[in-house]
This record gives structure tokens, C-alpha cells and sequence, in this order.
């Protein structure tokens, strides 16, 4: 049997490049310590290693230094490093071969003659796999995302066959990996439902999971001496620590880009530092601060994997293992030195010696032809080459294969009768007689066979030898399959109506059609993949997938002319039966490799023997996840259940709900985890908003009186409203093509401003105004090139917008898009939020590059800047009261500032589990002043009523014509906003120019301004003046002193400034301080 397998690594030439020319020749015989990064291949340049000598944490400060490079084949793809400084090795994981490597005889001068690179291991997935060494024992571990396990090796020994599965039971998705030597630990990141990190020792054992509301976190490292643990988070654009027990846990910093793409991260003294491969950089940062310390651009190639070459990193001690004599390999642990055996081998009861299990792989994939059976190591299906193991058997018709992995038997049929091989003791026996079947397969639960004929479906008990048939008079059924845990055989039934798969409950009863294909004979290879409790076919060429109760189709990729299919893992393994097997991703959805079998002639059966896919109970979060709505976290064989942020579990210990704030409260919007947040503004506790997952909203703010949330979905580009509770979900606006952003309310007539841009562009957006209960939309600006955030004051006619094109500016226009003007467009580079103060008539907006919050007139007159907050990336704000809130990328907090004095008050803490906060609203937020004509009976208008500079005017959705200045030529008359609201009899304040109030009873009533003269008599008015302006005169000696005290008070707590280190020449990093785009783009 051979492989088609890709070229093996290899080295093409090394090129020792300095960046100056100067005399490193001293510095080679003192300097073995350095940064090593790979780089990827691309058109035109080969994959390669570059090391930076010396140490790193002088970088920052040098101007010069010397560069290595050594390139490998044209496709290699190091995606992971791993150094042992001591020895003078490194090892290399190259995605390419699916194998690793390792270098000897290494230094980071890449000039010893005697530097070799010897193969150590194949037959790994082709994913972002990550390698973690222990120096003390020489082990490497490493994770394998489509596997699903993590894995370790001997490096002492030279048999490449000296490594074992190490953890598998519960993984999901495994990626991240690192350890800590002198303490025994293992650390590695999951990231499929909910991401989060486990600990466990380097056995493998005394799992627990220590940081939860991770995202996807491609790379980790350890900092041995303060025992911290550094990791990316790539769709949180963060990079977060934590100690060993998951506590102390904080962003360190976070990027101000929507999408970061960071890949590789490494620990040195007081620096971390990351790859960002899309934006060809490696960034160190102080890993206290998150300050930007060095960085480097590499110009022709993308970086990827990072490492630290030093010997002080990896420090020796005396350790159990070296008194342990150990068959095979040895690891250290928290309570001392364990002997480890291979795969297929467990230790023998001295503890130190290896027995073997059984003579086959330990997890393989068994192919039969007629006469023959074989074993194939199951990772041949990522390239592994290697001789299969044939079973001693003389047959003559052999059909259709099942396994036993608990009692190590191979159950067959071969003219008619249904066989037994036992691994154990090498004899195989006939069980019973069959006839001519078309499907097969085992129950480990039940310990019982299952087969198919043309026209029933019958079993053999293991234990008992009891064979009974369990459904009779079925049509034409194939390809059985079982689902033990659900207590299901699964099969496909044929007739001249078409294909169906069906299932029924072990007994035969509860007959169910799960599938049915359009076409006939177009359905084959049913198979139960056990890992994620699914149902995989192929339907005409086509592999497809079901739950086990036949919900959430789904479609992968196309495999020609193949019927046969098995799933193992993240794989499927698909054949026309015709000496060749197709190995496809499920994760890529693509066929990755073809493994040829040579002169085995036709298949006739295929199964996958691994003893971890036959459990008799599955571990207690694997099941419909342990039953917990939110987050199951074993326990051994036990299982807890937890909530996700701002959610309270219940009483059952199972679901989890929220508890909805009604008022005083500050809503925010977490991009990252597509979530809303209530936060107290008595208390600062945290209730989310139970947002449904399909919703991506960008911005969002609460009406005032109907207490309805209000946002704008940047995935689906819609602006949608809800209940404050998350319920009775209502769209508002499809925009198509368009992505809408900023949202603001007129609560004359409840009529819905918003900014939308084109989706992918920034040259093409507009504002827009949308009945929310009807729909109807009318465009007002459209010549804009990216406008971002709008905000309203419908008394005076105004809206204000930004538009962040070439030249940013922020505009004023009236509110039916007339008399535009921009009256801030110097001294502004990413302007980010837009608030109005109603009561001292000032517009405020924030600045996500120079990180400030500035305000001025509405003409643009009288600017003054009330806060810096460097290195915060500020991101949306509100005016509220005496205090403005806002948002910022590099904060895990709302932070509160007194729009007088521009200090910072203290209310809330940093919290970890918050994302990148977007936009911020308080309810009740201050009280806008309407326009009076419009609230009052919609201004006579048929459809939209609309504030002017000079009034107001009727206008009509896109697409309808005026009948004359009241009327529109189409729809029904708009309904008064009371009703609209749903208020039967509800008191609104509103509030004219001259904020007096309001009050509207029953129905829209506005009184104006220049109707409220007071008729009082003069000598009555005399008097109260005189009661009122003494009133006036103390109130205002307390708000002096009051002030005076909180001034003094804001002062202490004010945080300090930061300075940002500046990388010149560097303007699209991630970590950079160059011009962020920090827009959402879907």
C-alpha cells in the first residue's frame, strides 16, 4: 500500500543577512540567545526560520541588531515552535508534511556546519497544531484540533512510535497548548461552543477548566517565574493573562481593530510578544501595561510561529524522573515523577515496565477486500505512511465490518455468516448464519449486533447468543448504523417512491423519517459519528449531516462518485470501493488527501477501531451538554453548570436567566460577543440582555417611554427593536447592501434616524429616516462618503453626523437633510461617537485616534477638550445628567466623567468578560426638547413629520409622491403616537425649546413656548420672585461647597496618563499607534 503524501521537510539554503553591515563576529561567540519567528511561503518566496540574536528585551532600545534567516522547501509552513536552549535543539511543526521535526545542533546564528533536521513524528492534522516542551524531561506535547486529542512524545527516543494520546475524553477543539515543567503543568485553550482553558498535570490528569469566556485562542505561553499564563484571543483582539489557577485575570491589551489576526505568542522578562501575520508584524508589549514596546515589519513574507531561544527561560532542577527508570518515557507531576507507555501499550503493576495491549494499531481503520483484512494506523488519513497489518485469515466472501473496542474483537460477515475475531488471543468464530445482508454494526452499550437484509433488521446478543429479529417487512434497508446513547439504529430504506433514512427505537417501534432525497438511489454510506451525535450520508455526491433527531441540515462538500463514507473525528473517509480512499476536513470542507491501495483490489467493508469512541457513558458534559444551558464544566464524573456573563443561574442548577432592569440603568453594546448589557448606575451590577445569537447589533439605545430597545444589526443589516427582556423581536429596516450604524430617535413623532455605509466600502453612505411602525423610509443625505453616527435635536431642527471619509468632518444639516454644513473639520482623525447635552446646548464627540473627548457649539464655535485618556482608543459616549459616559476598545469598563470638570468618577470596575463595548445609552437619559408641531397631531402630516431650522414639513417614503403639502399619494394616515406606542393612558414628559415641560394626557397635546406667559398678578409675582431668588442664592452656596468637595474627591481618583510607545513608519498594526479604522465591516 502507498500514499500520496506531499514532500518532506527539508532545508534549500541559509542566508545570514544583516540589516547593517557592521562586526557581529565578537558578538557570535558571546550571543546564543535570541527571537526565532517563521515566516510562511507565498508566490514567490519559500517558507522560512528568522532569528533576531540577543536579548530581547534590549530590542526596544537598540537601533541596530542583526538578522538570520534560513529558508526551507518552497512549502514548508512552520506554524509552531519549540526550543530547548540547553540542548541546542528546536523543534518545528510544519503544516505542510503534517509532521514534526526537530533541529540539532541549533544556535541562533544559524552558522554550525553540524545542524541537521531528523523527522520525530507524522501523520498530524493540518490545522494551527501547537508544540509545548518540557525541557526537564524532553517531552513535547501537542494539541490536534481535528483530532481532537493532545498528544505527547519522547524526544530521547528515536522510535518515531514513542508518543501517546494523552487527553481526548471531552476535548473540544483543542488548540493552544504550554506548559510549566517545574511545576508539573499542562495548560491548553478549546474553543468550539464556549471557549476556555483547562488545566490539567503533564499526565494528563486532574482536568479542571480554569478560565471560561475565552473566544478562540490560537497560542499561549507560560511565565515560569511569576507562574502566569499569556494567551491571544483573536476574535476578542486581545492579548489576557491569568495565574495558574485562572484568577487575576486581565486584558493586557486590546487592539483597536474589529479583526486582528494574531497567531503566535512568546514571554521574555517583562515583554510579551505577538505575531499579527495579516499585518506582517511582530509586536512586543510591556506585558503590565500592554504598552507597545518593539516591533518589526517583515516586508515579503507573513510571520507566524514565535518562540524565546534562552537558556534563563528554561531553568534546570533536579526532578523525579531522573531516579525513575522507565520502560518507555516519564513525566513529571505536581506530586512527583509517572512512567507513560505508548499508544497500544499500559503499564505493567511494578509501574515502571510496558505491556503490550494487543499486536494491532491502538487506533486504526480496518479495510477488507474478498479474502483479505487489514489494519491501517488511523492517522494514514493525515499522510502518516506506513505498512498495514493483515489479519491471519483465510476467507472467501467477506462483506461489511463492525468493532468492539472494549473486548477487542472485529465482528464480520463472510458467506452468509456473521464472524467474531478476537484481537487477544488471534481466533475468530463463526456467531451465527445471516444470509445476505446490507448493513452491519455494533452496539457497545448493549453489546449487541445488528444487521440488515433486504426485507428486516435483526441482532445477536454477545453475551447471551440470542438472535431476534427486530423489524420485519422493511423496504430495502442498507447501511445501518447505531446511536447507542439515544437508544436509535439508523438506517436507509429504498422503494420507487425514492430514498429516505429513518430511524426507531432499539426495539423496532417509533418509526421516524429523518431524510428524504429527491432523487432515487441517490442516497448511501449512513454513519453515526459519535463525537458530535450526528448522522452522516452521501446524497448524490454530496456528504450531508443531521442532529440525531434530524434537525439542522447541513451540506459539506462534494465527493464525485464515492457511496462509501466513514466519519472519524473532524474527518470523513470516502471510496468508490475502487483501491483508493478520499480523506476530507469537515473544519475546511474540502478532500485533503488520497491514499492509494495499491493491488488491495476492490473494498468490500470499512470500520474505525478506537477504543475512546466506545465509552460506555459518555463523560458528563458530552451529552446535550450535561444538560446546562449556558456552560457545563465536569467534575469528574460529575458536572457543574455555570451562566454566562450578566446571566444568574436558577435554583435547578441548570438553566440560566437574567434579571431586567427597568430603569437606571446604562445599556452597552459587546461587538465581540454579539451582546447587550444592562449596567446599574446605583449599583454598577450587570444584567444581559438576552440577545438571540443570530443578532450582531452595533449600536443600541432604549426609548425613553416605551422602554424598547432599539438597534442596528451590522451582520444582517437591519435596524430591529425588542422588549427590554430580549423578547417580541421586531425588524424595523432591511438595508440590503447597506450596513446601518448610528441610530437616534425624534420623540416628536418616534420617527428613526440612522447612518448607513455600503457593505465592504467607505465611499458610498448615506442617512436615513424610517417610521418605525410602518417601515417607511425616506433617504435625506446621500452624498456622504462613510457617515457613522447621527444625533438629533428635533426642537431646533438639527442633526449632527459624521462622515470619516478621506477628509473626516462632522456636519450639521437640518433634519430634512437641507442646508448641510460641516462645522468640525480640523484637528479630528476618527471620530467614533456623537452625544448632545440638551440642557447646556453643546455637542460632544469622541476620538478614537487621539483618544479624546471634545465639545463644542452647535455652529463649531467654543471647542474645547473636556478629557484625554491615552492609549483608550475611545469609542461611543452620552450625555446624561452632569456626567458623560463612554466606551473605549482598550477599557473593560464604562467609564463616567463630570462634563464640567472632564475627572474621571469612580462607579465601576474593569471586568474581563466584557468584548470591544461599542455604543452607550442611560435610561432615563435626559429629556429631549421635541419639536412641538410635529409631536402635536403629527403636524397634520399623512405619513412622516419632519423638524426644519423653521418648522417643520410633511414629507413621504422613497418611492411615494406628495398629493399636496399634508398628504402622501399612497398609505394609510399615521395613527396619533400614543396609539402607536401601545399607551392607553400613559403621562410623557416632553420638553418645548425653553425646557419647560410638558404633560400629555391621553393624546399628543404640545403647549409652546411663547403660550406660557405667567398671568399672576404683579405684586403676587413680586413676592415669589423675591422667595424663589433666596431659594436660588442657597442652593447655589451648596453647590459651590458640594462641588468644591467632589472636585477635590475626582482629583485622587483621576487616572493617570500613559504614554504610547510610537513605532514610526508602522500604520496598520494591530497593537500599532498609526490611523485605526475601528468601523465594524461585515
Amino acid at each position: 500500500m502507498t500514499a500520496i503524501l506531499p514532500c518532506r521537510l527539508q532545508s534549500v539554503k541559509r542566508t545570514n543577512e544583516i540589516s547593517i553591515f557592521l562586526d557581529f563576529s565578537k558578538a557570535q561567540d558571546t550571543i546564543d540567545n535570541g527571537l526565532i519567528i517563521s515566516q510562511l511561503p507565498n508566490l514567490y518566496s519559500s517558507g522560512s526560520l528568522t532569528t533576531l540574536p540577543g536579548s530581547i528585551d534590549a530590542f526596544k532600545t537598540a537601533s541596530i541588531f542583526p538578522v538570520r534567516n534560513f529558508n526551507f522547501h518552497e512549502t514548508t509552513e512552520i506554524i509552531s515552535i519549540a526550543t530547548d536552549a540547553n540542548d541546542r535543539k528546536i523543534y518545528l511543526l510544519d503544516g505542510n508534511t503534517r509532521s514534526l521535526y526537530k533541529m540539532n545542533n541549533f544556535n541562533v546564528w544559524l552558522n554550525d556546519s553540524s545542524q541537521s533536521i531528523t523527522l520525530l513524528h507524522e501523520g498530524i492534522s493540518k490545522t494551527s497544531t501547537k508544540l509545548a516542551y518540557d525541557w526537564l524531561t524532553k517531552n513535547i506535547y501537542w494539541t490536534d484540533e481535528y483530532y481532537n486529542w493532545i498528544a505527547v512524545q519522547s524526544t530521547n527516543d528515536s522510535d518515531p512510535s514513542m508518543f501517546r494520546v494523552l487527553v481526548e475524553n471531552g476535548l473540544s477543539k483543542p488548540l493552544a497548548i504550554a506548559v510549566d515543567p517545574l511545576v508539573g503543568y499542562l495548560f491548553w485553550s478549546e474553543h468550539d461552543k464556549t471557549g476556555k482553558i483547562e488545566r490539567a498535570t503533564l499526565a494528563g490528569e486532574e482536568r479542571e477548566t480554569i478560565v471560561t469566556g475565552a473566544v478562540w485562542i490560537p497560542d499561549m505561553a507560560v511565565d515560569t517565574e511569576s507562574k502566569t499564563i499569556y494567551w491571544i484571543d483573536i476574535k476578542r483582539n486581545t492579548v489576557e493573562k491569568c495565574d495558574y489557577d485562572g484568577n487575576n485575570r486581565h486584558v493586557v491589551r486590546r487592539s483597536k481593530f474589529t479583526s486582528i489576526t494574531m497567531s503566535g505568542i512568546t514571554v521574555y522578562k517583562d515583554l510579551v510578544c505577538v505575531t499579527e501575520y495579516h499585518s506582517y508584524l511582530v509586536t512586543c508589549l510591556d506585558k503590565t501595561t500592554g504598552d507597545n514596546k518593539w516591533m518589526r515589519y517583515f516586508r515579503s513574507r507573513t510571520p507566524w510561529a514565535i518562540s524565546v531561544y534562552d537558556k534563563t527561560t528554561q531553568k534546570i532542577i533536579d526532578h523525579s524522573c531522573n531516579s525513575l527508570k522507565c520502560q518507555h518515557f516519564c513525566v513529571n507531576t505536581p506530586s512527583g515523577g509517572k512512567c507513560m507507555c505508548k499508544s497500544g501499550y499500559k503499564l505493567a503493576s511494578d509501574k515502571v515496565t510496558c505491556q503490550e495491549e494487543h499486536y494491532l494499531f491502538s487506533k486504526g481503520l480496518f479495510i477488507a477486500n474478498k479474502t483479505d483484512i487489514c489494519m491501517l494506523d488511523i492517522r494514514v488519513i493525515t499522510s502518516l505512511s506506513h505498512e498495514p497489518i493483515c489479519l491471519p485469515l483465510n476467507r472467501e466472501s467477506v462483506k461489511l465490518l463492525a468493532t468492539s473496542a472494549v473486548d477487542k474483537r472485529l465482528y464480520y460477515t463472510d458467506s452468509g455468516f456473521l464472524y467474531s475475531y478476537d484481537f487477544l488471543s488471534n481466533k475468530s468464530s463463526s456467531l451465527t448464519r445471516v444470509g445476505k445482508i446490507s448493513g452491519l454494526t455494533f452496539d457497545w452499550i448493549e453489546n449487541i449486533v445488528y444487521w440488515s437484509d433486504s426485507k428486516s433488521i435483526s441482532l445477536y446478543s454477545v453475551g447471551s447468543g440470542i438472535v431476534n429479529k427486530v423489524i420485519d417487512n422493511v423496504e430495502n434497508p442498507s447501511y445501518l448504523t447505531v446511536c447507542p446513547y439515544h437508544k436509535r439504529l439508523y438506517w436507509i430504506t429504498s422503494s420507487t417512491a425514492g430514498d429516505r433514512i429513518v430511524y426507531a427505537s432499539l426495539d423496532g417501534s417509533n418509526i421516524t423519517t429523518v431524510y428524504t432525497s429527491v432523487t432515487k438511489s441517490g442516497l448511501s454510506g449512513l454513519y453515526y459519528n459519535v463525537d458530535t451525535s450526528r448522522i452522516f450520508w452521501i446524497d448524490n455526491g454530496e456528504v450531508k449531516s443531521v442532529k440525531n433527531d434530524g434537525s439542522d441540515l447541513q451540506t459539506y462538500f462534494t465527493v464525485n462518485h464515492d457511496k462509501e463514507l466513514l466519519v472519524y473525528k473532524d474527518y470523513t473517509l470516502s471510496t468508490t470501493t475502487e483501491n483508493e480512499l478520499h480523506s476530507a476536513s469537515l473544519a475546511s470542507r474540502r478532500i485533503e488527501l488520497t491514499v492509494e491501495l495499491d493491488g488491495f483490489g476492490k473494498l468490500t467493508g470499512m470500520a474505525i477501531f478506537d477504543p475512546g469512541l466506545q465509552k460506555k457513558q459518555k463523560g458528563p458534559c458530552e451529552l446535550n451538554n450535561g444538560g446546562c444551558e449556558h456552560i457545563c464544566l465536569p467534575k469528574g464524573t460529575f458536572r457543574k453548570c455555570m451562566c454566562g456573563f450578566g446571566y444568574r443561574l436558577e435554583v435547578n442548577g441548570v438553566n440560566c436567566s437574567t434579571d431586567t432592569m427597568k430603569n437606571n440603568f446604562i445599556l452597552t453594546v459587546d461587538f465581540t460577543h454579539k451582546r447587550m448589557y444592562q449596567i446599574s448606575t446605583q449599583s454598577a451590577v450587570v444584567s444581559a440582555v438576552d440577545v438571540d445569537k443570530d443578532y450582531s447589533p452595533a449600536r443600541a439605545f432604549v426609548h425613553h417611554v416605551t422602554s424598547e430597545i432599539y438597534w442596528s444589526d451590522y451582520r444582517n443589516r437591519q435596524i430591529k427593536k425588542m422588549d427590554l427582556s430580549g423578547k417580541n423581536v421586531t425588524t424595523i429596516l432591511n438595508l440590503g447592501s447597506f450596513t446601518p450604524f448610528g441610530i437616534a430617535i425624534d420623540y416628536s413623532t418616534d420617527l428613526l434616524y440612522y447612518a448607513a455605509v455600503l457593505s465592504g466600502l467607505t465611499s458610498a453612505s448615506f442617512i436615513g429616516v424610517v417610521d418605525p411602525y410602518t417601515g417607511y423610509d425616506r433617504q435625506i443625505i446621500t452624498d456622504l462618503a462613510a457617515a457613522y453616527e447621527v444625533v438629533l435635536y428635533p426642537s431646533k431642527g438639527y442633526l449632527f453626523y459624521t462622515d470619516t471619509g478621506d477628509a473626516p468632518y462632522i456636519g450639521r444639516s437640518s433634519m430634512d437633510g437641507t442646508f448641510k454644513e460641516a462645522i468640525v473639520a480640523t484637528k479630528i482623525r476618527q471620530v467614533n461617537g456623537l452625544a448632545i447635552d440638551y440642557t447646556s446646548k453643546r455637542l460632544y464627540w469622541s476620538d478614537g485616534v487621539q483618544d479624546v473627548i471634545e465639545y463644542c457649539d452647535f455652529d463649531g464655535k467654543n471647542r474645547h477638550v473636556l478629557l484625554k485618556d491615552e492609549q483608550a482608543h475611545i469609542a461611543n459616549l452620552v450625555v446624561a445628567g452632569n456626567f458623560v459616559y463612554y466606551t473605549a476598545i482598550n477599557r473593560q469598563r464604562v467609564t463616567k466623567v463630570n462634563k464640567n470638570s472632564g475627572y474621571k468618577v469612580h462607579w465601576m470596575m474593569d471586568s474581563h468578560e466584557y468584548g470591544r463595548l461599542e455604543s452607550v445609552d442611560t435610561h432615563p437619559g435626559d429629556v429631549q426638547p421635541v419639536n412641538t408641531d410635529c409631536l402635536n397631531k403629527n403636524g397634520n402630516c399623512s405619513s412622516m413629520c419632519i423638524p426644519t431650522l423653521t418648522g417643520y414639513i410633511c414629507a413621504c417614503a422613497d418611492g411615494m409622491d406628495m398629493k399636496d403639502k399634508f398628504t402622501c399619494t399612497q398609505g394609510d394616515k399615521r395613527k396619533p403616537l400614543t396609539i402607536l406606542r401601545g399607551l392607553s393612558y400613559r403621562e410623557e414628559e416632553v420638553v418645548s425649546e425653553n425646557n419647560i415641560p410638558v404633560q400629555n394626557l391621553g393624546g399628543p397635546r404640545a403647549v409652546k413656548a411663547e403660550d406660557t406667559s405667567d398671568a399672576t398678578p404683579v405684586i403676587a409675582g413680586s413676592v415669589l420672585g423675591a422667595v424663589v431668588l433666596i431659594g436660588i442664592v442657597v442652593v447655589l452656596l451648596f453647590i459651590y461647597f458640594k462641588r468644591r468637595a467632589r472636585i477635590a474627591y475626582e482629583e485622587q481618583i483621576d487616572t493617570p496618563n500613559v504614554k504610547f510607545a510610537n513605532d514610526s513608519g508602522i500604520s496598520n498594526a494591530g497593537f500599532g499607534d498609526g490611523n485605526p479604522e475601528i468601523r465594524i465591516n461585515s
